[in-house]
């Protein structure tokens, strides 16, 4: 499985509808992975939330996350992400309506979009601490002998 390169990785981030499986430790310890809307800008990954989700309330207790974003089909694609959130604003109601065409389509992301807009979003920025990837059939190298 060859690595993605730095343009095949931007693109293959910002291509379709991919879902950003986010992973965050409860209070008990243990890992909780959601599935995400998400956006990739400058490096980073933006997600946002309602502010009672408990995936907000484990990044307020502890930033520490992962993710990971994968084709679910052959040739598989993924890309495993180690990150400190950071919570922007509590209280967004950004411009998100390119999220909502890229994940339900233009007419019904645009409906979508005007019909929650006002509803506030806790805005989170996901710095990636690393990134590995992995694209292809076949094993990674380093897992042959």
């Amino acid at each position: 499985m060859p690595r993605l390169n730095k343009s095949e990785l931007e693109q293959f981030l910002s291509r379709d509808a991919l879902i950003l499986k986010l992973g965050t430790i409860t209070g008990e310890g243990y890992p909780c992975v959601n599935p995400l809307w998400y956006s990739y800008e400058k490096g980073a990954f933006f997600v946002a939330g309602r502010g009672k989700a408990r995936w907000v309330a484990h990044i307020r207790a502890n930033n520490k996350v992962s993710a990971c974003i994968d084709t679910p089909d052959s040739p598989y694609t993924r890309v495993i992400i180690e990150a400190d959130a950071e919570i922007i604003d509590d209280e967004w109601t950004g411009d998100w309506e390119h999220w909502a065409h890229r994940y339900m389509g233009s007419d019904l992301g645009h409906q979508y979009y005007e019909d929650t807009k006002h509803m506030p979003r806790v805005l989170i920025k996901l710095n990636p601490r690393s990134v590995s990837n992995w694209a292809g059939p076949g094993w990674h190298p380093r897992y042959q002998e």
